[in-house]
């Protein structure tokens, strides 16, 4: 589970032997035996460990955990994946959740683990599967933050920042398009909030969901939107999926949340990042470019 990331980068995780032997048992006893084996998992955007388990029985599970002292811009993130799982209702295609610990200075959970596959690139084939399984997620069991949910940034930004010229000439109706995106995506579904190719494993039989902290309840649309510009970076006409998983969708509110969704993409991508997490920066730059080959394509040429 969570082994590799489209777009990440290779990381040199903390091993297992490394961890302290405190935190090590926490895991064994969460995952439920002695530890005998752990396969680093090195791909993905967070510096914590990452490993998937096999125990002493034959048992397998996944773990994960952050150091809070090391990394204080990720643990909140941690600690949200916590509290969202204990939200998710029944039928949530997503890993059971064995249990977490937080003992201030180390946040840890651990999952079941899936055996799956993450879609790197994506086909036309994963794109249905994901879209079918993700078509709404139903409602939360459980109380979720209701703030909106990562949408917007063309309005922090200025023309010359912007080195594609129709974006930089879209510009006002950017701002102006993605005002309408936080009503838009308004609804009372489970939403991913994060629902990118690292985030989903495919086995042979089910889509699994990983990596939960952003959720919030809101519109489906918000995940399709999400899905299907990961899969425009890959070089997957939006089209065909549009009609087959969106055909109810007004096209109005499509291009809301696709232009919302862009400039929280393309602002975070010239953000500034903390040390140790550039790569997630560079990630967004590439699926801000597909976003908004995506949105030119539904908008077409800007005249003044």
């Amino acid at each position: 589970m969570g082994h590799g990331a489209p777009g990440g980068v290779t990381r040199v995780r903390p091993s297992w032997d490394a961890l302290e032997p405190a935190l090590r048992a926490d895991l064994e006893r969460l995952a439920g035996g002695r530890v005998v084996g752990a396969r680093s998992c090195p791909g993905g955007f967070s510096p914590g460990f990452a490993s998937r388990l096999t125990l002493a029985g034959g048992g397998r599970a996944f773990a994960k955990a952050i150091d809070a002292r090391r990394w204080p811009h990720e643990v909140d993130a941690y600690r949200a994946e916590i509290r969202a799982n204990a939200a998710l209702p029944a039928g949530t295609p997503a890993p059971r959740l064995l249990g977490a610990v937080d003992d201030r200075r180390w946040v840890a959970l651990v999952f079941e683990d899936v055996d799956g596959v993450h879609p790197d690139p994506w086909t036309p084939d994963a794109l249905d599967r994901v879209l079918a399984a993700t078509a709404d997620l139903g409602r939360p069991a459980g109380p979720l933050p209701r703030d909106r949910p990562r949408l917007g940034g063309w309005a922090t930004l200025t023309a010359d920042r912007l080195a594609d010229p129709w974006t930089a000439a879209a510009l006002p109706r950017l701002v102006a398009l993605e005002r309408d995106g936080p009503a838009a995506a308004r609804g009372d579904s489970l939403v991913h909030g994060d629902l990118h190719p690292h985030n989903v494993l495919l086995t042979p039989d089910r889509v699994v969901v990983v990596d939960w902290p952003h959720a919030r309840p809101g519109s489906p649309l918000v995940d399709l939107v999400t899905v299907v510009t990961s899969a425009v970076a890959d070089g997957i006409d939006p089209d065909a999926a549009l009609r087959r998983h969106a055909g109810h969708v007004p096209p109005r509110d499509l291009d809301a949340v696709l232009a919302a969704h862009a400039g929280f993409l393309v602002a975070g991508g010239l953000a500034t990042m903390p040390p140790g997490l550039e790569p997630i920066a560079a990630a967004k730059r590439r699926l801000g470019a597909a976003a908004v080959r995506w949105l030119r394509g539904r908008l077409g040429p800007i005249t003044d």
